[in-house]
C-alpha cells in the first residue's frame, strides 16, 4: 500500500474489537471463493507509466471496459483486447477506435507491458493464467483509471445506491456547458449524445464511483481508487447482496470511502437518507444536501409548469434561485441538488447551471421515452430499475408525470441482477408497484451461481402485488409478454420497462410489434 494513507478501522466480531485497514477488510471476503490461492497470487510489480505502451484489456466489450479503452488509446497508449462476444453499443466504440476483435487467447497476453482484467472474469479465465504464469503485470479497470488515465486531475466522484449515473451525467454537462473542460467517464450514456468518456486538459476528471467489488484478486469496491476529491454520496441501502451480507458489511464500505479521503476534501451528503450517517467519519468538509429542514444546501419543491418541476434552492439559508427542470421524482430534484452545490463550489456561474438543468433529460434508460403513437396517445419508456426503491421512485415520478385519471402506467419489470432475483428483496417489491395500474413480470432463470434456497419467489411477489390492488401477471418469455401487450394496451397508456439488462431487447420489438413511432 506504498503511497496509499493507512486508515483503520474498529470492527467487532463476537466481542472482539479488531484493528483493520480497508484492504485487510475486504481480502477476508476471499476467503472460500473459488480458486483462492490464484485470488491470493502476488501479483507482477505495475511499472512506471513510462515503460508502458501495450496494454492488453480482458473483457474489453464491457460497459466500463471499451470506454477504457477509448481513455487509454487518447492517452497515447496501444490497446488492444479480447472478450466473449461482441455487441452494441460498446462493439461500436471498440470498432471507432480501431480495435479488432479477438477471442480470449493465452496468446494476446504476451508481449503486453500490462493487463487490465475485467471485473466480469474469474480467476480461471484462460488470460487471467496466462498472466500469473508469465509474470505480466495485471490490473483492475479502477486501478487502470486511478493510475493510466485520471494523473493528477481532481477527482469528483459520484457514489451511492441510487442516481450515480444521472446525478453524473448532469455533472458532466453542467461542467461542459460552463466551458470547465472536464475529463469523465459514467456508466450510461446522456439523452442526446454518443459517448460515456472524454479525456481533457481539464483541471477535474468527473466518475461514477461504483461500490460493486473491483475484481477477482481485488475485492475492495472500485470507489477506494478513485481517492476522491469531491464526493457525492446519493443514498445509502443495501444492494449487491450478493457480495455485501448485510447492511453493517454494505456501510462499512462507504465508511472506509469517507474514512481515507484528505481533510482538505469536500463531501455532499444527503440529508433524506441513511447517507448522512456517513458524517462521523468524514474527515474533511461535510455539505448536507436535502428537503430536510437543517440541510447546507436546501432544495424545496414549488409546483410543476407543464413537465417542468420548479425547485427553489438555499445555501445556509442564504437563496441560491429558481432552477426548472425536465426530470420527474423527488429523487431526481436530490440529484441536482447535489450535483449544483458540486458545481457551484468549483466556481461554476449559476446562470449557466441553471439553463443547463432546464435542458437536462436525463440517460437514456433512465426514464428515456423511446416510441410513441401520438395518435393514440401510447408511450414507451425505459427505465434501469431494479432495487425496490428504483422502481418505486420511477413509477411515482411517473405517475405524478401521467396522472391517473388520464393514463394506465403499464410496469414490465424483468429482475436481472445477481441482487434483484434474490429473497432479501421479496417483500419490497409488492409497494414498489404500487403506483402502476398493471404490472408485468418476467420470471428470472434459475443461473449457475445462483442459490435454490435465496432465490426470488416470483408467484409469491406476483400474489403480494395483487393484494394490493393493482394485477400483475408473470411470463417466462419476452414473446408472452408482447402477445399480452398487444391485447391489453389501449389509448393513453404509457408502457415502462424496467431491467439493469437489456430485457432482451424487448424495447425494439414491442415498437415493431405495435407499431410504434421511435421518438
Amino acid at each position: 500500500m506504498s503511497g496509499k494513507m493507512l486508515v483503520f478501522q474498529l470492527l467487532h466480531f463476537n466481542n472482539l474489537t479488531i484493528l483493520m485497514t480497508s484492504e485487510e477488510y475486504f481480502a477476508q471476503k476471499i476467503s472460500g471463493l473459488s480458486h483462492e490461492e490464484a485470488r491470493r497470487a502476488t501479483r507482477t510489480e505495475i511499472p512506471a507509466l513510462s515503460d508502458v505502451k501495450t496494454i492488453h484489456i480482458s473483457a474489453i466489450c464491457g460497459k466500463a471496459m471499451a470506454p477504457l479503452a477509448g481513455l487509454l488509446s487518447a492517452k497515447g497508449y496501444s490497446v488492444t483486447g479480447s472478450d466473449s462476444t461482441y455487441a452494441a453499443p460498446m462493439s461500436l466504440v471498440l470498432d471507432e477506435l480501431g480495435i479488432s476483435e479477438r477471442s480470449f487467447s493465452a496468446d494476446n497476453v504476451k508481449g503486453a507491458d500490462l493487463v487490465v482484467i475485467g471485473n466480469a472474469l474469474g480467476p480461471d479465465n484462460v488470460e487471467a493464467i496466462a498472466a500469473r504464469e508469465l509474470g505480466v503485470p495485471y490490473i483492475s479497470i479502477a486501478e487502470a483509471l486511478s493510475t493510466f488515465v485520471m494523473g493528477e486531475q481532481e477527482r469528483i466522484v459520484v457514489a451511492g445506491t441510487h442516481g450515480k449515473t444521472t446525478t453524473t451525467g448532469l455533472l458532466i454537462k453542467l461542467f461542459l456547458n460552463a466551458g470547465a473542460d472536464p475529463s469523465f467517464l459514467v456508466g450510461g450514456v446522456i439523452q442526446g449524445e454518443s459517448t460515456a468518456y472524454a479525456t481533457s486538459h481539464g483541471k477535474s476528471f468527473l466518475i461514477e464511483g461504483d461500490e460493486y467489488d473491483t475484481a477477482f484478486f481485488d475485492k475492495r469496491p472500485k470507489f477506494l481508487h478513485y481517492k476522491a476529491k469531491y464526493l457525492i454520496v446519493t443514498s445509502l441501502e443495501l444492494d449487491h447482496t450478493d457480495i455485501y451480507k448485510d447492511e453493517e458489511d454494505y456501510f462499512t464500505a462507504f465508511r472506509y470511502l469517507v474514512e481515507e479521503m484528505d481533510a482538505e476534501s469536500t463531501v455532499y451528503l444527503c440529508a433524506d437518507n441513511d447517507a448522512v450517517k456517513l458524517r462521523p467519519y468524514c474527515r474533511g468538509k461535510v455539505i448536507s444536501y436535502g428537503f430536510s429542514e437543517g440541510a447546507n444546501l436546501q432544495v424545496s419543491h414549488e409546483g410543476r409548469n407543464a413537465h417542468l418541476q420548479i425547485l427553489d434552492f438555499k445555501l445556509n439559508g442564504e437563496d441560491l434561485g429558481r432552477v426548472e427542470t425536465p426530470l420527474t421524482g423527488e429523487y431526481n430534484c436530490l440529484n441536482i441538488a447535489c450535483a449544483l452545490g458540486v458545481s457551484l463550489e468549483n466556481g461554476l456561474p449559476f446562470d449557466s447551471l441553471k439553463k443547463t438543468i432546464s435542458h437536462f433529460t436525463g440517460m437514456k434508460k433512465r426514464q428515456e421515452l423511446l416510441a410513441n403513437c401520438a395518435e393514440k396517445g401510447i408511450e414507451l419508456i425505459d427505465d434501469y430499475a431494479h432495487h425496490p426503491t428504483a422502481v418505486e421512485a420511477t413509477l411515482t415520478g411517473m405517475r405524478k408525470r401521467y396522472p391517473k385519471e388520464e393514463h394506465r402506467i403499464i410496469a414490465i419489470f424483468e429482475p436481472r441482477s445477481n441482487s434483484s432475483r434474490r429473497k432479501s428483496f421479496e417483500g419490497d417489491y409488492p409497494a414498489a408497484f404500487k403506483d402502476a395500474d398493471l404490472a408485468i413480470l418476467k420470471i428470472p432463470p434459475f443461473r449457475h451461481n445462483d442459490d435454490v434456497t435465496d432465490f426470488m419467489d416470483s408467484p409469491k411477489v406476483a400474489e403480494m402485488i395483487n393484494r394490493l390492488g393493482v394485477p400483475a401477471f408473470l411470463f417466462e418469455t419476452n414473446e408472452e409478454i408482447l402477445a399480452f401487450l398487444k391485447k391489453k394496451v389501449k389509448s393513453q397508456d404509457i408502457m415502462i420497462t424496467m431491467s439493469n439488462g437489456h430485457f432482451g431487447h424487448i424495447q425494439e420489438d414491442i415498437i415493431a410489434q405495435m407499431s410504434l413511432d421511435k421518438v
